[in-house]
């Protein structure tokens, strides 16, 4: 090969090196900001939230509350990757059924909604504490470990997080009765719409 040729392809590739180099300083990384830059308080809502498990049992709740407020300046900005955090305070699920049997959920810990645009579309995600839930149908026992639902979708105009067979709820079940999920540990999905009310509506971007 003579040393022009070999010249020409160590340009080439010095070349393709520099372009490259160029083309990923012009990335930009991912960030996630929430608007408006002050405290607001949210009020969470649910016009219906199940949660089915892998052998099919179905808990539905018809009711679901919480409260929380977004970090102000300069919280309401994280330059990195892994969104933002809201905490969800109080959150209540009522009118629930576990397979048609009466269920009382008690909840506790820190509850949140994470948004996030790393992916350069807004995401939620419900994130729920260890021991979250405490859920009591007859003789059936569960209890909610530490799970993350989601990411799904955020609506920067409704400001709705909408789950559909998403995310994974981790519990324990004492295994109770026959519409009880069977003794140990399981997994359900998540399945409903839960919406963020406040004023103004938070946005999520980039």
């Amino acid at each position: 090969m003579s040393s022009r040729t070999m010249l020409g392809k160590t340009s080439a590739l010095v070349g393709a090196a520099a372009a490259l180099t160029i083309a990923a300083s012009g990335i930009a990384a991912a960030s996630t900001t929430i608007s408006p830059a002050t405290a607001t308080p949210v009020t969470a809502t649910s016009s219906g939230l199940s949660f089915v498990t892998t052998g099919g049992l179905e808990l539905y709740c018809t009711s679901v509350s919480g409260s929380g407020t977004t970090p102000a300046a300069p919280g309401n900005v994280n330059p990195g990757t892994g969104g933002i955090n809201i905490n969800i305070a109080s959150v209540g699920l009522s009118g629930c059924d576990l397979e048609g049997v009466p269920a009382t959920i008690t909840t506790s810990g820190s509850w949140a909604l994470n948004v996030n645009a790393d992916s350069g579309s807004p995401m939620g995600s419900i994130k729920i504490p260890n021991g979250g839930a405490h859920v009591v149908a007859g003789s059936c026992v569960i209890d909610v470990t530490a799970s993350t639902a989601g990411p799904v979708p955020y609506n920067n105009t409704t400001h709705t997080v909408t789950a559909n067979n998403t995310g994974t709820v981790n519990f324990t079940s004492n295994g109770g009765s026959a519409s009880c999920p069977a003794a140990g540990a399981g997994t359900a999905k998540m399945t409903g719409a839960l919406k963020f009310n406040s004023t103004p509506g938070i946005t999520v971007t980039p």
